[in-house]
């Protein structure tokens, strides 16, 4: 603590006359508050003005990235969906009401079991008529028939005139051509007997099913998805601008999420380009193979990543991306080479390093591997062009 300082009177407080007493007595107050103050703030000015004291510096050695401008592709995502090869759409051959549908989403089935059952009755009316007309027909076939053996025979012997020979002769022709006819349509009605109960055609596993009993089915309207387990392909819908830049068996990003959630990729071959676009869409269907090592299920959702575009931007080592605090960010050097987080904005990583889309300049230097942990204000020992990772 330092001493407080001494306050001299003047003497001539003492030789102040009696009447003026009382005025001494105030200014030897006003000079006692001083000198209490002076002390108070001496006792005390150390808690409200700490003197500096120097503190030492926390050195570390570092390997670093500089930063830089280059090329950089332009990605477009496109959902897809894993089907197999022999996938096929299963659908009724005959107009009716769906009496029972047999199978389920994700149920597997053999070859010959039973799908689904169409209600025959319309089938059953459409025989009946058939063989209705097959009787006619015949009817009037053997009527035709005894008017042209009875014609002939009278033509023979001259009773009739040949032009009403001629008219039995044809009628007998039209008769059996009606025959034939009415045989055919009796044919093809009992064939549609065959399509009322709809069958697998392989062996393989249901994985959508569009119909329930009660509703009507239609030539050509899909009802079930059949997969088999051939060999799995994605089947994605591409725009014009991003099928311009494939070609049969070039590699391409697909990203899926498993039933843990977590997030795989793996590289596939295009092995379909439909060139002709769908008039509806105005996209192009592409099938893009499934390596056999990957672990990913038939109807499972995809993301295809396609480079449609290039544009300048900047990469860097996946090391100098840390995280404070749920921050994501980078260690960058200063001209005094001390580290200062910065936080940036990320985008797709590309070949194992990373996008910047905003945040840093080109030049600055990062920090992508220390001997310590990082903080602000560290000063890198070896920041020396020397010592930097090359771009690439």
């Amino acid at each position: 603590m330092h001493s407080p300082p001494l306050f001299l009177f003047p003497r001539c407080l003492n030789n102040m006359s009696v009447h003026n007493h009382a005025f001494a007595k105030k200014i030897v107050g006003v000079v006692a508050l001083l000198a209490i103050a002076s002390v108070l703030s001496a006792c005390g000015g150390h808690d409200e003005h700490p003197a500096s004291t120097t503190q030492n510096e926390i050195k570390t050695q570092a390997e670093l990235f500089k930063v830089h401008d280059q090329s950089l592709p332009v990605f477009a995502l496109f959902p897809g969906s894993v089907i197999t090869s022999d996938q096929i759409s299963i659908s009724s051959r005959v107009m009716g009401y769906v009496r029972s549908v047999d199978v389920h989403e994700g149920q597997s089935v053999k070859t010959g079991d039973t799908l689904l059952t169409i209600d025959s009755t319309d089938v059953t009316g459409a025989i009946n008529q058939a063989r209705a007309e097959v009787n006619k027909a015949r009817a009037a076939l053997s009527n035709a028939k005894n008017n042209y053996d009875r014609y002939s025979s009278l033509y023979k012997e001259n009773a009739v005139p040949k032009q009403l020979f001629e008219q039995m002769q044809t009628a007998y022709k039209v008769a059996q051509s009606n025959y034939s006819a009415a045989q055919a349509g009796l044919k093809q009605a009992e064939s549609q007997l065959s399509y009322v109960k709809i069958s697998a055609p392989f062996s393989g596993t249901i994985t959508s099913r569009m119909v329930d009993s009660g509703q009507m089915a239609s030539p050509g309207i899909p009802l079930l998805i059949l997969q088999g387990s051939g060999h799995k392909q994605v089947d994605v819908q591409l725009t014009s601008q991003a099928f311009a830049t494939l070609t049969l068996g070039k590699p391409v990003t697909v990203r899926y999420t498993d039933f843990q959630g977590e997030q795989h990729e793996f590289q596939g071959l295009v092995e379909r380009m439909v060139d002709a676009t769908d008039p509806v869409t105005h996209t192009h269907t592409v099938k893009i193979g499934v390596p056999e090592s990957v672990n990913v299920r038939s109807g499972n959702y995809v993301v295809v990543e396609i480079a449609v575009a290039h544009e300048t931007g900047m990469l860097v080592p996946l090391s100098a991306i840390h995280n404070r605090g749920g921050i994501r960010g980078v260690f960058v050097l200063d001209d005094q080479n001390r580290t200062w987080f910065r936080m940036v904005r990320l985008g797709h990583v590309i070949d194992g390093k990373q996008v910047i889309l905003s945040g840093l300049v080109p030049g600055e230097r990062l920090v992508t591997k220390s001997d310590d942990r990082l903080q602000n204000g560290i000063v890198v020992t070896n920041a020396s062009a020397d010592k930097e990772q090359p771009a690439s």
